[in-house]
């Protein structure tokens, strides 16, 4: 594919090179100069906590590139050695034919370039990678490509390339926290039920709170175009007004414990959970462009401090994260090189669903995961269904009779739980699923056999 224009390539280049310029919208103070300043330059090394030869090790085999100094076997040797001498001009390897990083090379090259300079392996948390993160995309949506998270590992994302379609914002109320993940909560008939987020401790939703009454950002609304009064409110209040409104009953009203001595963090952080989460979504959507990373940031900061499985991501939606997922950038990697598009194509669909904030979207990912194991078992064509699981499985233990055992009764039990419970939708004659926690268990469980699976396809 060779969709990067000429013009974007040599953008992306000079902005690995030379960083690229940020402008504000008014003069900001600059405590180094003691002036005012209306832009900055942003720039990182493409390499991060690494240095040139590792960051290149993660995505060449150098020992397996041809060296072009005759004294030397293989690219790692040479590269080193040049290296060492200085004798390199600086961003040399745009050059360099054995990493395919020019027009025409195509564009696979450069998106894995982009995407692990990101990588939380390589990137400095403290450097401006966010910043590089939204400029390549700025760059890269123009011609059909945007850099995503694909996955997220100990709560930082791992990013990959793929064809950028604009996405609308979330309408709300519709896709609320609450109303994605209804089928895991109930209120209104009693006590209320939590089973996505009740392990969430009031101190956790406190400095959630507090970070809440931080970005109230104040805000100036006409409410009726046939009058000019004006409201002075702010993004927090608005927020809190359209819950309200959405469950159509006064449930919160600040103003009230005003001078209660109950400080409102505490009055809103006693609210369950689900509902602060819709909060915070609101709240998102109330502010504007210019606070919503800053929004966004803070909160997340937030529940990562306090170890909360729960993100806010870049359209304003609390998402449940996994803290023990099978799911790796290896794996998502691994999926790209099955031979077969169908299993291929089953699996990305699958690893695409799982992401997804939703229910709904944790059952299909279960429901595509294994849909991907039953044709995993007929890959060689060649052979029948049972002849070719039995290749598979035979190539997966090395002919050892011990592990031709183990996964022969893997495969026998994930085939057992697919007919048993309703991973399929459609079959209502099975043991149902209500849980999350339940569909994320199988589909790792089944992902895992999987990814071991297509390390020894041929």
């Amino acid at each position: 594919m060779n969709k990067i224009s000429d013009i974007t390539r040599q953008d992306i280049l000079d902005i690995i090179k030379d960083g690229f310029v940020e402008e504000y919208d008014e003069p900001v103070y600059d405590g180094e100069t003691g002036d005012y300043i209306t832009e900055n330059i942003i720039y990182m090394p493409f390499f991060g906590k690494l240095d040139e030869i590792g960051f290149f090790a993660r995505l060449y085999d150098l020992k397996s590139l041809p060296s072009y100094d005759h004294r030397y076997n293989d690219a790692l040797g040479d590269i080193s050695c040049h290296l060492r001498w200085g004798d390199y001009e600086d961003f040399w390897f745009f050059q360099d034919q054995r990493f395919q990083l020019t027009q025409s090379d195509g564009d696979e090259p450069l998106l894995n370039f982009i995407c692990e300079m990101l990588h939380p392996a390589v990137r400095i948390e403290k450097s401006p990678w966010k910043q590089y993160l939204e400029k390549f995309n700025e760059l890269l949506r123009v011609d059909g490509y945007e850099i995503y998270a694909a996955q997220h590992i100990s709560g930082r994302d791992i990013y990959k390339a793929r064809d950028f379609i604009a996405m609308e914002a979330p309408s709300l109320p519709d896709n609320l926290f609450s109303e994605r993940y209804k089928a895991l909560i109930d209120f209104g008939h009693g006590t209320s039920v939590d089973n996505i987020s009740s392990n969430v401790e009031f101190t956790a939703k406190k400095h959630l709170c507090k970070v809440m009454f931080e970005f109230a950002e104040p805000s100036r609304i006409q409410r009726s175009r046939y009058n000019n009064w004006v409201d002075n409110t702010d993004a927090l209040t608005e927020a809190i007004s359209r819950f309200n409104e959405f469950l159509e009953i006064p449930l919160i009203n600040l103003s009230m414990y005003e001078f209660s001595g109950t400080s409102q963090e505490d009055v809103l952080a006693s609210q369950f959970t689900p509902f602060l989460f819709d909060i915070i979504e609101f709240q998102f959507d109330e502010l504007s462009n210019g606070e919503k990373i800053p929004f966004q940031v803070a909160i997340n900061t937030s529940l990562k401090k306090d170890n909360v499985s729960f993100r806010l991501s870049d359209r304003g939606l609390v998402e449940i994260l996994n803290d023990y997922e099978v799911l790796s950038a290896e794996i998502i990697k691994n999926v790209d090189s099955v031979g077969e598009p169908g299993i291929q194509d089953l699996l990305n669909e699958a690893i695409a669903k799982h992401m997804q904030p939703t229910f709904q979207a944790h059952r299909d990912a279960a429901e595509k995961i294994w849909d991907a194991l039953e044709r995993l078992k007929t890959y060689y064509t060649s052979m029948d269904k049972k002849a070719s699981a039995t290749k598979i499985i035979s190539d997966m233990a090395g002919g050892q009779a011990e592990y031709i055992t183990l996964f022969n009764a893997e495969f026998k039990a994930l085939t057992d739980i697919g007919n048993n419970f309703r991973i399929r939708h459609h079959e209502t004659n099975k043991i149902d699923i209500t849980d999350i926690r339940h569909y994320d268990y199988f589909f790792n469980r089944c992902l895992s056999l999987i990814s071991t699976a297509i390390l020894y396809l041929e």
